[in-house]
């Protein structure tokens, strides 16, 4: 006859059960169904299960889990992230878990998530809670003794202050953080502790190119960061499958119209088909192929309100490959897979021997001294505006183009900037930049000093608006010597007119940022600064088909560079300089170490 348990026998049998995540997340927690909202116990999917495995992999290995997480939409990856964290927060004494969103609705939503498992959490093993008003959740304990734990929850946007202590970290959506997201991410992984079985997740779908969370996902891609990458594309997910009908089982009905219309991708289709991935977890190797099943499932989903037979759009949300995902989301204008090497090589680059840093002095100069006065020189600082990748060579040949801003700071505090870039006129190389917010007439004073500095080089500056100013006193107060003039027909046809400067319009920008994007496509061009490949990244085609920065970020390093590199196409040598002064009144120029 078998012994019966006492209650404090099948308590503890009980609790011991619950150890286990899977059991826990059955047993304690309920979630609200996608759709219906109604209340059901927490499952894991597939994917959260692929996800469970490699996180308790990583702290069996390391003693940590550090995760950052790439995926297609409603995986259920936050929801996992957060029962998780729930856990922990309810269960065990002294801990800090904190989550962090893009956004105050998003946040509300998440701590929302919250709340429904904690209402609804056992009785038996319930331990005292209160709310605060700050979207926060507090644990005590029934013995009294008290837990001692919190839940908190704070938004990018909201500049929330969070101290330091915490166990476990949730940076969700990264992708959407926006400019701040580098300086945020950062502070929060700063306050992480670093002892045992402490966790940092940051997990987000693609949301273009450039990003903070691009890079970070080819960093840890390239094991230099120290989160472990994993990515889950659309067909790993049990639901994103359509049963064949019986038509199509035996006549091969799908499969032979594979390839063949191109709503569907025409041979990217077919090249789908058997297409694998696979996850080393605990319970061994887990393999995903891509079968016909999915594949019709991938058909009504492009057909779909939600894709609307737009396949970019099917790509951005339902990638494939990483690569994939950050490309078909951020509809770059210029080739993203060179870029994101040029951005690696860049860095490298810059690790080994950083770019040398110098300021150009502009104060205490009145122009009515006139330029034989002037006194040109630059002295080297480590946080100045000019960044020397390549110093001038008395051999070769330079050419300069400048972007022109108002130098004005909005009350957003994210105005353009003026920006100077000196490439090789042969080679393409950038050489150096510089970028800075600063008036129009003061920026003549910086272009005369860097481009006298580089050969004399061939300045073409943006003669659109402030340009204007700039090329004047470039012209008649600095007498400099080399500027590009831009010959035209005028208003009639019939009679050649000149003007100094580059004018940028309509027909101008398309052909400069046509030369520069096959430039880059072909690799003729050499690009040393990561804040240019930044800005190239975020260059993107929009829903006009206009090429433009990408909201929140700027183009002045595109626009210069690209006017310097259609100077180096039309002028490979040095046309015959606009001014020929007097030797006794040029310029003097030297720099100070």
């Amino acid at each position: 006859m078998a012994a019966v348990k006492s209650n404090k026998e099948a308590m503890q049998e009980l609790m011991d059960k619950l150890q286990d995540h899977s059991a826990y997340f059955q047993y304690c927690l309920k979630i609200q169904e996608l759709g219906t909202k109604k209340l059901i116990p927490f499952e894991m999917n597939s994917v959260q299960k692929i996800l469970h495995g490699v996180a308790q992999q990583q702290l069996k290995d390391v003693g940590h889990v550090r995760i950052i997480v790439l995926k297609a939409r409603r995986f259920g990856i936050s929801t996992y992230v957060q029962a998780r964290m729930f856990k922990r927060a309810a269960t065990m004494f002294n801990q800090l878990v904190h989550i962090c969103t893009h956004s105050k609705n998003t946040t509300s939503e998440m701590f929302q998530m919250t709340k429904v498992m904690e209402q609804n959490y056992p009785d038996f093993i319930k331990p005292l809670s209160h709310y605060s008003g700050k979207q926060e959740l507090t644990w005590g304990s029934v013995d009294g003794k008290g837990l001692n734990s919190r839940y908190g929850m704070s938004t990018v946007e909201g500049s929330e202050v969070v101290g330091a202590g915490i166990d476990m970290l949730h940076c969700s959506e990264v992708a959407r953080w926006g400019g701040r997201a580098k300086e945020y991410a950062t502070g929060l992984m700063n306050c992480v502790m670093q002892g045992y079985g402490t966790e940092i997740w940051l997990e987000s779908t693609a949301k273009g190119v450039g990003n903070y969370f691009e890079r970070e996902w080819w960093r840890a891609e390239k094991d230099n960061s120290g989160l472990k990458p994993i990515f889950f594309p659309w067909f790993v997910f049990d639901e994103y499958s359509t049963e064949l009908s019986e038509e199509e089982i035996k006549g091969d009905s799908l499969l032979k119209t594979l390839g063949t219309n191109p709503t569907f991708g025409g041979e990217e289709e077919r090249s789908l088909l058997g297409v694998e991935i696979s996850y080393d977890t605990p319970d061994g190797l887990m393999e995903f192929k891509i079968t016909l099943e999915n594949l019709k499932w991938r058909r009504n989903k492009i057909v779909s309100p939600e894709c609307q037979g737009d396949l970019n759009v099917f790509h951005q949300e339902y990638p494939t490959t990483a690569r994939e995902a950050f490309v078909a989301s951020g509809r770059s204008a210029f080739d993203s897979v060179t870029l994101t090497q040029m951005w690696f090589d860049a860095d490298e680059r810059e690790r080994e021997s950083p770019p040398k840093k110098f300021e150009v002095p502009v104060n205490g100069f009145t122009y009515k001294d006139g330029a034989e006065k002037m006194r040109y020189f630059m002295s080297k600082h480590p946080e100045g505006e000019l960044s020397v990748f390549n110093p001038p060579q008395t051999t070769r040949e330079y050419r300069v183009g400048v972007d022109v801003s108002e130098g004005i700071l909005s009350q957003t505090g994210d105005s353009d900037y003026s920006v100077i870039t000196v490439l090789d006129a042969e080679t393409y190389e950038e050489c150096a930049t510089w970028s800075a917010r600063i008036d129009p007439d003061l920026l003549a004073w910086v272009i005369a000093t860097i481009a006298t500095w580089y050969n004399m080089a061939l300045v073409a500056v943006e003669n659109n608006n402030h340009g204007l100013l700039t090329l004047k006193f470039l012209s008649s107060i600095h007498s400099y010597e080399n500027l590009y003039i831009e010959k035209a027909l005028d208003e009639r046809g019939q009679r050649q007119k000149k003007r100094l400067g580059f004018n940028t319009n309509i027909k101008t920008r398309k052909l400069i940022l046509d030369l520069l994007r096959r430039l880059i496509r072909e690799k003729q061009i050499d690009i040393f600064s990561k804040a240019t490949v930044d800005e190239l990244q975020t260059f993107v085609i929009n829903k006009d088909g206009k090429e433009t920065a990408q909201h929140g970020c700027h183009d002045d390093r595109v626009m210069s560079l690209a006017i310097a590199a259609y100077m180096c196409y039309m002028y490979p040598h040095d046309p015959a300089p606009v001014f020929s002064l007097p030797k006794s009144q040029r310029t003097e120029f030297y720099v100070k170490s």
